[in-house]
């Protein structure tokens, strides 16, 4: 029997899966996106598909205007995008809540064909709207990383982490160099209402947010200081550059440029926008212009850096050198006084010893030959002994 229902329902499939293409009666939702439905031109719903996630439906029986309490206490705006999967701080804590199915109140044969209710064509419709935006991928031949700028309609957005490439261009570094930066970052929509609603290109914001901090961040810089990143790889220097330059850019999820505590709700992108930002990744940074010029100025840049770079080295071999002499020297002169200090003690006799302890010394060469002759020690060592041997006759 079941077989028979497909054979006698499969045009009527097929038929159900043109209409959701062209997002007539029905359409399809990727998983990570939402659509907005319309109703004649006003917003009506929304539709999403997101694992672990649901939307803050006001019309549904787990809308929640508030969660948590005490210090975790929040108001929770319609359409927000909230986490129901396992640990989730969001309080949905039985089995049944944090199950998707819980959210998904589609009839069964749209279940089954994988297809959302729109609406009657005369009355509702997808939203659809420009979107421009960046996105990177790799050169062929080279490999670099090239940004392609695309412009398309669309009928829905993103509120799984996408990442998107924003390029600043003509920032000046702090010796006056202009460049532009290469700025990766991952963005997630949080409120597909404020997203798309709120009478203003989003990603155009979100850019702009970016750009200014990036400019900001490139003045404090040397251009060398970036070349010595790219070629010295990473190390404690741009640990610190990270935080430098991407803690910043994710909290504009909380507070734009002119934005703190004291100013009043909405703030940040999160708020005014519906967006938070995960990652800012300075990906790369290069000299302003045309693309020979670029490469040009580029391998002088980098020939100055390693030159830079042997000086240095050098100077710290001299360095090191000159701290070793100086401690050989303290040393030398060191032990010197204390043998002056016990040639002195012991008169003639000492001078004596210290002069056979040096003939010692260079005697222990087998290609070196000792001459030494009249020395007047000698002499000296005779005579005291025959005053010692006299003595030692006259003692009973």
């Amino acid at each position: 029997m079941g077989t028979l229902l497909k054979i006698l329902f499969s045009p009527l499939f097929f038929f159900m899966q043109w209409l959701a293409e062209e997002d007539i009666l029905f359409t399809t939702v990727k998983e990570g996106t939402a659509k907005a439905i319309m109703r004649g031109k006003s917003f009506e719903r929304f539709i999403m598909r997101f694992s672990g996630y649901h939307l803050n439906d006001p019309t549904k029986d787990w809308y929640r205007p508030t969660l948590g309490e005490g210090d975790t206490f929040r108001i929770v705006p319609e359409w927000e995008v909230l986490y129901h999967g396992k640990e989730n701080k969001n309080g949905f804590n039985s089995k049944e809540q944090q199950r998707d199915e819980y959210y998904d109140d589609r009839p069964w044969i749209l279940k089954h064909l994988g297809l959302y209710w729109v609406g009657w064509p005369w009355a509702n419709s997808v939203y659809v709207y420009q979107f421009e935006w960046s996105e990177t991928h790799p050169e062929q031949k080279t490999g670099k990383e090239e940004i392609s700028p695309r412009s398309e309609w669309s009928d829905f957005v993103f509120v799984a982490d996408f990442t998107y490439a924003v390029m600043t261009a003509g920032a000046e570094t702090k010796d006056r160099i202009p460049t532009d930066i290469l700025t990766l970052v991952t963005v997630a929509v949080r409120n597909p209402y404020r997203t798309l609603f709120s009478g203003v290109d989003w990603m155009q914001r979100v850019t702009s947010a970016i750009n200014r901090h990036v400019r900001t961040f490139v003045t404090t810089k040397d251009f060398d200081e970036f070349i010595s990143i790219s070629k010295g790889g990473m190390n404690e220097a741009t640990k610190l550059w990270t935080i430098e330059f991407s803690d910043p850019i994710k909290r504009l999820t909380e507070f734009l440029a002119d934005e703190n505590e004291k100013t009043i709700s909405p703030r940040g992108l999160k708020e005014r926008y519906g967006v938070v930002i995960r990652t800012g990744d300075l990906q790369t940074i290069e000299f302003s212009g045309t693309e020979d010029a670029k490469k040009k100025l580029t391998e002088a840049a980098t020939l100055v850096y390693l030159a830079n770079q042997k000086a240095t080295e050098k100077q710290i071999g001299a360095t090191a050198d000159a701290g070793a002499i100086r401690t050989v020297a303290a040393s030398q002169a060191d032990a010197l006084t204390q043998r002056l200090a016990a040639i002195e003690k012991y008169g003639d006799t000492g001078k004596l010893l210290a002069q056979l302890d040096a003939l010692e010394k260079a005697s222990a060469h087998p290609s070196n030959t000792i001459v030494w002759a009249n020395n007047p020690l000698i002499s000296a060592l005779a005579v005291q002994s025959k005053e010692d041997a006299k003595k030692g006759e006259t003692k009973p």
